[in-house]
């Protein structure tokens, strides 16, 4: 019943948001030879979800570890106008497929974003923290028996800070029209994308344990990407992109024994890929879609025999509206855009 009348709850907003968004007045912006139609009047409000997600594997000669957190559907909601968009992402347990505890540990996850998209440079930003994995390939192990709970690790945290950077080299391509929906892209057409990328994140097992680690990473990669927009009747649209990039990731091992703490150090030189594919609905009021990605980076560590593996696969659903925008807020944006010439 829960469950129930939170999703209702949900929709109830959408639709009464989509009804008040009926009066508002549109003024329509077409640029670039009407490839792209701006949404400057109008504030983008929409809810989303997906199971995007850090997944840890490491596989060494005779064993292979592979650490999911439990967090199978998280919620975001975003609010986007103009340039910059915001993004607020958690773990609700009344969403299905979450709450399973019993057999996979409890996970705490948050995510924050942010989003700047000018006509032709970007910059995404975000924060996220997690806390609680277990063992996914628990069955692998001889001590585990059929119908056991999964190995799990609720002291393992994990904290990431994560910037990218791209430029657009198509003045006609629309990626607002794809990442935050305040614009429309009315024509089919493709851009280079070259993205530099710079992370920052801890792994810190705060166990009881005699013997345990905290790894503190910092990563740097940038490579070649091309994304396409298919456009149908103007409002339909089906999205490929493909990215790779080489990079660097320099580590701090951190393991604290009873009566000292030995700390080594890593150089190592990673892979890193993506793939991502989309369809959507981009209407004057309102706009729905459905986005899949594939990310993955891999590494040797130094002097060893590890290969670490650092996946991410996860799809995006997402719903939102068009509200007109509150007074102050469209002055404020047209102050900074008339200092940034944008």
């Amino acid at each position: 019943m829960r469950l129930n009348r939170k999703i209702l709850a949900l929709i109830l907003f959408l639709i009464n948001s989509i009804c008040y968004s009926q009066i508002v007045d549109s003024i329509r912006i077409k640029t670039e030879e009407n490839y792209i139609e701006k949404m400057n009047n109008q504030l983008a409000l929409d809810i989303s979800f997906n199971n995007s997600y850090e997944i840890f594997e490491v596989k060494t000669t005779n064993n292979k570890v592979i650490l999911y957190p439990n967090t199978p559907t998280n919620l975001r909601l975003n609010l986007n106008y103009r340039f910059i968009s915001f993004g607020f992402q958690f773990t609700p347990d009344f969403l299905p497929g979450n709450g399973d505890e019993e057999m996979k540990g409890k996970t705490k996850s948050f995510e924050l974003g942010t989003s700047l998209i000018f006509k032709h440079w970007f910059v995404d930003a975000s924060y996220s923290k997690v806390k609680g994995y277990y063992l996914y390939n628990s069955q692998d192990f001889n001590t585990f028996l059929p119908g056991d709970p999964y190995f799990q690790f609720p002291d393992l945290h994990y904290t990431g800070l994560n910037i990218a950077s791209g430029y657009t080299s198509n003045s006609k391509f629309s990626l607002r029209s794809l990442a935050t929906q305040t614009e429309r892209q009315l024509k089919s057409v493709g851009s280079f994308i070259p993205v530099f990328n710079l992370r920052y994140y801890t792994i810190d097992d705060k166990s009881a344990g005699t013997s345990t680690q905290k790894s503190n990473n910092i990563e740097t990669s940038v490579g070649p990407g091309y994304a396409y927009t298919f456009v149908f009747k103007e409002n339909f649209y089906l999205s490929l992109g493909l990215s790779g990039s080489i990079g660097y990731l320099n580590s701090k091992i951190t393991t604290r024994l009873v009566s000292e703490s030995v700390i080594t150090k890593q150089d190592n030189f990673i892979v890193r890929w993506e793939g991502k594919t989309g369809i959507g609905y981009n209407g004057d009021r309102f706009y729905m879609g459905l986005y899949a990605n594939l990310l993955g980076t891999q590494y040797a560590q130094q002097n060893t025999t590890v290969i670490n593996f650092d996946t991410r696969v996860s799809y995006h659903l997402f719903f939102g509206v068009r509200l007109k925008p509150p007074n102050y807020l469209n002055k404020k944006v047209n102050k900074i855009e008339e200092k940034l010439n944008i």
